[in-house]
C-alpha cells in the first residue's frame, strides 16, 4: 500500500485525509480503513458518518451507499480479515516450538496499525450491544477455535482460553495500542526481546 493510501496520523491526533479516488473499490477501501481508525480511537458512539467522510474526502450519503448504515459498516470493519486471525497454516509445524511462531505473528500485528484496527474498534465499542456480539464471534472465529483444534490433552479448549486471552491481553495492554493505537513501535533488540518472552508464555499453556 502506497503511502497516500494510508490513514496517517500526524503529531498531536491530527488526522491527514485520504486523497479521494474515482474507483469504486478503492473508495470503498479507503472508506473501511478510515472508519476502522475511527472507531478504534472513539468507540462506535462517538463516531459520526460525516467524521469519516471528511477523513476519506466523500460525503456521508455516498457512505451510505457503500455500506447501507453506520451499523453495517462497523460490521465490516469488525470482521475485516485484517484482524488477528490464527490459520492451519500458521499452527503447521511442531508444537513445542508453536509458542514462539505464534509470539513472532501477533506482536508485530498488533504493532502495525495499518492491520489492528479491527479488534481495538470492537474492544473500544463494548457499550454498543452488537460489538458484544461480534466481539464473542469473532474470538471465537480466530482465535479459540482454531488454537483448540491443534492442541493436545482433555483441556484443550480451556488452554486455548488462556493463549488467547495473552493474545488480546498483550496487545492491548502489554503494548498499550488499547490506549493509543498509534503507539510508537520497540526498538529491535526490544522486540526481539518481547516476542522470545511472549513466545515462552504462550509455549507454556500449549505444552501444558
Amino acid at each position: 500500500m502506497s503511502a497516500p493510501d494510508r490513514y496517517e496520523t500526524e503529531q498531536g491526533g491530527a488526522v491527514t485525509p485520504f486523497r479521494r479516488r474515482k474507483d469504486a473499490d478503492q473508495t470503498r477501501h479507503d472508506i473501511l480503513l478510515a472508519a476502522g481508525h475511527r472507531f478504534a480511537r472513539a468507540g462506535y458512539a462517538a463516531v459520526r458518518l460525516k467524521d469519516i467522510a471528511d477523513d476519506v474526502g466523500v460525503t456521508a450519503p455516498l457512505i451510505v451507499r457503500y455500506f447501507g448504515s453506520k451499523e453495517s459498516l462497523f460490521r465490516e470493519v469488525a470482521t475485516d480479515e485484517g484482524g488477528p486471525t490464527i490459520d492451519k497454516a500458521d499452527l503447521d509445524g511442531p508444537l513445542d516450538s508453536l509458542g514462539i511462531r505464534l509470539a513472532a505473528m501477533l506482536v508485530p500485528y498488533w504493532l502495525d496499525r495499518t492491520f489492528h484496527f479491527p479488534a481495538i474498534a470492537l474492544v473500544r465499542s463494548l457499550d454498543f450491544e452488537e460489538a458484544k456480539v461480534l466481539f464473542a464471534a469473532e474470538f471465537t472465529r480466530r482465535l479459540l477455535e482454531p488454537l483448540a483444534q491443534v492442541l493436545p490433552g482433555p483441556d484443550a479448549q480451556l488452554r486455548a482460553k488462556l493463549i488467547a486471552a495473552q493474545v488480546m491481553g498483550v496487545g492491548l495492554f502489554g503494548l498499550g495500542v488499547l490506549i493509543e493505537p498509534d503507539v510508537a513501535p520497540p526498538s529491535a533488540d526490544e522486540l526481539d526481546r518481547l516476542i522470545a518472552l511472549f513466545g515462552s508464555a504462550l509455549q507454556a499453556s500449549i505444552s501444558g
